[in-house]
């Protein structure tokens, strides 16, 4: 059984270990080994901590946690950022959400979009979208089967190499 519930402090390092393994099963196609390699616990932990120290009340930050207590995912989404050269063209954005190989597919992805879309909802936001690396075909079927549609794509430079990303945009945001 996995519970999905907020990110408190003492998860950080939790979380960040799950962006870190979640980057290296997720985009190994994607990025050279050697920038998966170079990805540091520690660094992400660092960013994590900041991120949930100045979260805007309208976002959510959410985590996937077994009864033994290991996470073994997250997502996070709030008011869309203005960053990267093509916008969004949407009020919210999901930042992130990552799970690990082994239990992806198994409900546990759309439980957690579930509860950050239905935040963002609440939150008076009717549309939203996320960019995902191209090459990403298993997370771009992922969002397709909500109901995400493709949108515009940009160059993204990752850890010293330059990959392409396509925004998904959710138009209204579906109650999953």
């Amino acid at each position: 059984m996995v519970v999905i519930r907020a990110v408190a402090d003492g998860d950080v390092e939790a979380v960040a270990r799950v962006h870190v393994q979640g980057w290296r099963e997720s985009y190994a196609d994607c990025l050279p080994a050697d920038a998966l390699a170079g990805l540091s616990v520690e660094e992400r932990t660092a960013m994590w901590r900041r991120a949930l120290s100045q979260s805007d009340p309208r976002s959510r930050f959410l985590l996937a946690e077994t009864a033994a207590g290991e996470v073994v995912g997250f997502a996070r989404g709030g008011p869309v950022r203005s960053e990267g050269s093509v916008l969004l063209g949407t009020e919210a954005e999901l930042y992130a959400i990552y799970l690990l190989d082994k239990v992806k597919r198994r409900g546990i992805g759309r439980r957690l979009m579930r509860g950050v879309f239905d935040h963002l909802i609440a939150q008076g936001f009717v549309s939203a979208g996320l960019w995902v690396l191209t090459g990403n075909a298993g997370a771009r079927r992922f969002y397709e089967s909500l109901g995400g549609i493709a949108g515009p794509e940009q160059p993204l430079t990752l850890r010293g190499a330059t990959v392409t990303e396509t925004a998904y945009r959710f138009e209204p945001i579906p109650h999953l």
